[in-house]
């Protein structure tokens, strides 16, 4: 378990170095904040067979307050909600299963960080009638404190500042006073309105 983190932290550096890049930023724009400085918080899910899966939710649906996670499964049970769907009311879709494949998402922290250009991924867990569905989850961010922002480089007059700062310590805080199961999202909190 030890080397998958190891491993898995690498890689989501090399990941977050693309995202910098695609925005103009350059591959080490975060690198340093997120290595030896970052956070890594592992999350290990079990969840057993459920005789009527349609009554019940794994997890309710969320956004990651991350940068990114990094997800490895042994079964289907992921769906993410297609806001564009359905003439732009939305549908939930459902992620196919892979067997070996690690699924990145995006989160609130990437989206703050590109002021809106990616968007963090709205998710769910299903449950399996039959089978118990394990998952890793590894969600890769700054360093507690360490206040995530939209850079100046991507700051216009017809584009501008769209987003609040907040650090993983907001992201906490939120936690406390919300309900999450409720719909409550922690980007929303951030959003600055027109």
């Amino acid at each position: 378990m030890g080397k998958f983190c190891e491993e898995v932290k690498e890689l989501s550096i090399e990941i977050m170095g693309a995202i910098t890049e695609s925005l103009g930023l350059g591959r080490d724009y975060l690198s340093s904040r997120m290595d030896e400085n970052g956070m890594q918080v592992m999350t290990v899910n079990c969840y057993p067979p459920c005789p009527d899966p349609e009554t019940a939710l794994g997890l309710p649906p969320h956004s990651d307050y991350s940068c990114i996670t990094i997800l490895l499964q042994n079964l289907a049970g992921l769906k993410i909600f297609d806001p564009m769907a359905h003439g732009g009311s939305g549908r939930w879709v459902a992620v196919p299963e892979v067997t070996g494949v690690l699924k990145v998402h995006i989160g609130d922290h990437v989206e703050v960080l590109s002021n809106g250009l990616y968007k963090s991924i709205v998710h769910k867990v299903t449950l399996n009638e039959e089978n118990t569905r394990i998952s890793l989850a590894s969600l890769h961010s700054l360093g507690m404190d360490d206040k995530m922002s939209v850079p100046c480089e991507l700051v216009t007059d017809e584009n501008p500042v769209r987003y609040k700062e907040s650090s993983f310590k907001d992201f906490l805080d939120f936690l406390v006073k919300n309900d999450i199961s409720q719909g409550d999202r922690f980007i929303d909190t951030l959003r600055i309105k027109d």
